[in-house]
Parts: C-alpha cells; sequence; structure tokens
C-alpha cells in the first residue's frame, strides 16, 4: 500500500498533468481572428449639432439615420454602456405579428390577424426602407461579397420595471445589404436580447457572424424592435461594431 506521504505528490501530478492537457486542448481552439471595427461613430459619442438646453441634449448621432414609426428616436445622454450617450427608441408603432399594451403595468399581448399582410408589406420594404424602426448607419459599410463578419452591439430593454416586457421580444438587429450602386439585395437577421424567464437588467453584449451574400457591396447595419406593436416599450444600443472575420 503506498503511503500518504507518496500518495498526495502522485495525485497533485495527476492534477496538474490533467490541466496541461486541458490547456493544450483550449489553446487548440482559437479565436477567429478580427479585423479593426468598421463602424462610425459606433459609440454614438459623436453629435450632429446640440440643443441649447440645461441639459445640453444632442440631436442626431454622427453617421446615423433613422427609419420606420416610432413613438420617439431618443439620442440621449442618459450614459450607455461606455461613454455618455445612447441611441433609443422608445415605442414601435409599426404593425407586427402581435398588439401589446403595457398601460395597464401588465404587458397584454393580442395577435395581429393581418400579420401576414402586414408582414410581407414590411419585409418587401426592408431592403429599401425599414417600416419596423430601426436606427439604421448613414452610409454602407464597404464589404467583400463571401467574406463574414461579426456584428456586434450592446443593448438593453430600458422598460419602467424589472419584470415589464413581453416575452420573445425585445432589441434585435438586422444587416441590409447593397450591391455597388446601394440598391438592397437582401436583408439578414442579426443577434437579439429578447425578454426570457430570467431578468436581464442592464446592457448585455450580443454577437453575430454574418456572412455577406453574392452581390453585396456594402452594409446597413440596423438597430431596433423585434417585430410586434407596443407603444411603450424601448430598447437602446452602444458601442456597435462590425469586423471581418478571418
Amino acid at each position: 500500500m503506498l503511503s500518504s506521504r507518496l500518495v498526495r505528490p502522485l495525485v497533485a501530478l495527476a492534477l496538474t498533468a490533467s490541466v496541461v492537457g486541458a490547456g493544450g486542448a483550449l489553446a487548440g481552439s482559437k479565436a477567429p481572428k478580427l479585423g479593426p471595427n468598421l463602424v462610425v461613430n459606433g459609440g454614438f459619442e459623436q453629435s450632429t449639432a446640440q440643443v441649447v438646453t440645461d441639459a445640453d441634449l444632442p440631436v442626431t448621432p454622427v453617421a446615423w439615420t433613422f427609419e420606420g414609426a416610432a413613438v420617439l428616436f431618443d439620442y440621449n445622454n442618459d450614459g450607455g454602456h461606455s461613454g455618455h450617450y445612447n441611441a433609443r427608441i422608445s415605442g414601435s408603432l409599426a404593425p407586427g405579428a402581435q398588439f401589446c399594451d403595457g398601460s395597464s403595468g401588465t404587458d397584454t399581448c393580442a395577435p395581429n390577424p393581418a400579420a401576414a399582410g402586414t408582414k410581407g408589406v414590411a419585409e418587401g420594404t426592408r431592403g429599401t426602407y425599414s417600416v419596423r424602426p430601426v436606427w439604421a448607419s448613414e452610409t454602407p459599410i464597404s464589404v467583400t461579397a463571401g467574406k463574414t463578419y461579426r456584428f456586434s452591439t450592446w443593448a438593453i430593454r430600458p422598460s419602467f420595471g424589472v419584470d415589464s416586457g413581453v416575452p420573445g421580444e425585445g432589441a434585435a438587429t438586422a444587416v441590409r445589404w447593397v450591391d455597388a450602386a446601394g440598391n438592397g439585395i437582401a436583408v439578414t437577421e442579426g443577434a437579439k436580447l429578447v425578454k426570457g424567464p430570467k431578468r436581464a437588467l442592464g446592457f448585455k453584449l450580443i454577437t453575430a457572424d454574418l456572412k455577406a451574400p453574392a452581390g453585396a457591396a456594402g452594409a446597413v447595419l440596423m438597430l431596433g424592435h423585434t417585430d410586434y406593436l407596443h407603444t411603450g416599450a424601448q430598447v437602446a444600443f452602444d458601442d456597435v461594431s462590425f469586423q471581418q472575420v478571418g
């Protein structure tokens, strides 16, 4: 029988070997190489002008515009994931798969009986203009067809209560791919931050790797709501990045 003095060093040696082996396995699965961030003013810290008020509120962020129907496209200095500013959308007014209302203090939803038709119209225009409210990059980002790009942003659902919100709904991202002439050729859904069984407080990083389709020469980034109508729901974004993978 081995003495306890001998067993302890042997156990320690075995554990060390297992850790080294695990480290070697982890080292073998390298993270993909990412190119530089191609987004202009991804942190929304640069504004086109300032309203002369005590709060010194910004007007619009440099290199960004907005599309669609919303109660308010709110570019504000309430603080973001980093820095002072974030881009928020308060209330989606675009017809969606369901109509939701939280005025009673509890979110209640009903299916949109015309969803099949309204979604067809909305999807048909997204290559040029999004009916669903979004903040969109003002100028397409140059891309190479067939290459993969990592689209990331920090998103938040700044609801009025931690338990509010609609299950399965929330913040959403997408990319409008355009050709060399700026014509839309496809729209690809990106990452989402939606209400789940657990509370999601604060900004969360959401990421998707998206492949530029054939014919794509540019990418318009879109930050907005999932496909539902809710006048009180809010989403906000900060620190947007778009990087070529590999």
